[in-house]
């Protein structure tokens, strides 16, 4: 009798254990993926920070030229790694992926690079933010999705946030210019339109591929802007600048993609809608405590329409 409850005892005492196994095997990916999203968004963030910080050195061109130098060396090296194809390239997609290129590097970094020479670090990846909202009225359109209530409400939010955030740059006794914002917004439609358009060759090729050809091609679509004041400026740029091209061509571009890559792989590109929030307020955060930038009220007011407007977009399309 007391054998019998011994040998129940331990059969409890083994499917608790077992039980406890498994809620560590399903938790810790979890817990993993959200901590690999955070630093992401962190990373990425922090990108609009070095952008404004280096600007006031390069020229908006000469940055884009050496970061994506650089970067491409290291989409080079990591190549052999990750980037072997699902199938074999197929000639046909050679023009989707160079209009993918082209969105992806020049249309993107230049239109974004310009932007920041005059609108703050903050106000940039707030209005960059805006591109989830692009992308469901591309899809919309393009995928002939259905357009709800939700997203409508969605796109009036989003111009209403934009224009809270312009309105500084309205100020046209001071010189202000609604430019920079356009800009940006250009950089954003850029990405939201990369975004839609390589989602038939990321299918069917895989997204590391994909990106390691868009971003070689893009950088190649880059050199007719080469001149020699490039390399003048190069040579005065001071240690602070080049730590922020390291970290824009180096982390900010080829490791985040692997971090990215590693989300994906693990099935977590549902939960990246969180990135859409984080990303914009570490861009706030890092411009008011790395570069002193001024906290106004528009930022704080067209920053809260602008996530709200982004929430709608991304709970549409669920």
């Amino acid at each position: 009798m007391i054998a019998g409850e011994e040998r129940e005892e331990s059969r409890r005492s083994e499917s608790l254990n077992s039980q406890l196994e498994r809620g560590r095997r399903r938790v810790w990916p979890q817990v993993s993926s959200y901590g690999l999203l955070l630093v992401l968004s962190i990373i990425w963030g922090l990108a609009f920070v070095a952008i404004r910080g280096v600007v006031m050195e390069l020229s908006p061109i000469n940055l884009t030229l050496l970061r994506w130098f650089i970067a491409s060396i290291g989409f080079l090296v990591i190549f052999p790694f990750i980037g072997k194809p699902k199938v074999k390239f197929e000639r046909k997609d050679l023009p989707r992926l160079l209009t993918i290129a082209l969105l992806t590097v020049p249309s993107y970094h230049l239109s974004l690079n310009f932007a920041e020479t005059t609108v703050s670090s903050g106000v940039a990846g707030l209005l960059m933010s805006l591109h989830p909202v692009f992308i469901a009225v591309l899809s919309a359109y393009l995928l002939r999705e259905k357009i709800g209530g939700k997203l409508v409400l969605a796109v009036c939010l989003g111009i209403a946030g934009v224009i809270v955030l312009s309105l500084p740059n309205l100020d046209w006794g001071s010189n202000g210019s609604i430019t920079g914002p356009l800009e940006v917004l250009l950089a954003s439609l850029s990405f939201a339109v990369f975004s839609v358009l390589s989602k038939p060759l990321v299918h069917k090729y895989g997204s590391a591929p994909v990106t390691i050809w868009s971003s070689l091609a893009g950088t190649v679509m880059l050199l007719p802007l080469f001149s020699l004041g490039f390399v003048s400026e190069v040579a005065e740029l001071s240690l602070t600048g080049w730590f922020a091209i390291l970290y824009l061509s180096l982390l900010s571009t080829v490791v985040a993609y692997l971090l990215f890559y590693t989300l994906v792989s693990r099935g977590a590109v549902s939960k990246l809608s969180i990135q859409l929030y984080l990303i914009p307020v570490v861009s706030v955060v890092g411009g008011v405590l790395l570069l002193q930038e001024a906290l106004s009220v528009y930022t704080i007011a067209g920053g809260a329409i602008l996530l709200f407007s982004i929430s709608l977009a991304t709970m549409n399309r669920k």
